[in-house]
């Protein structure tokens, strides 16, 4: 909720929003869609969800998710 709060707040017209979270079950769930609906004109590109208690050994998954995203 607070995200969306944060979200709704700003204009991401013509901006790119990678979400990234941290989950117990659901993966990503319904992240992207809440962004898209919460930021309408962003474009929502592909998210990152690393498991919580992975966390701390997520450096490879993150490193290679920034490569895929084309941001390292």
């Amino acid at each position: 909720m607070i995200m969306r709060t944060f979200a709704e707040s700003l204009d991401f017209t013509g901006k790119t929003i990678l979400p990234v979270v941290t989950y117990a079950v659901s993966g990503l769930g319904t992240a992207p869609e809440e962004y898209a609906a919460a930021c309408p004109g962003a474009t929502i590109g592909d998210g990152l969800a690393v498991r919580g208690e992975e966390v701390q050994q997520a450096s490879a998954v993150v490193l290679s998710w920034l490569r895929r995203v084309g941001l390292r």
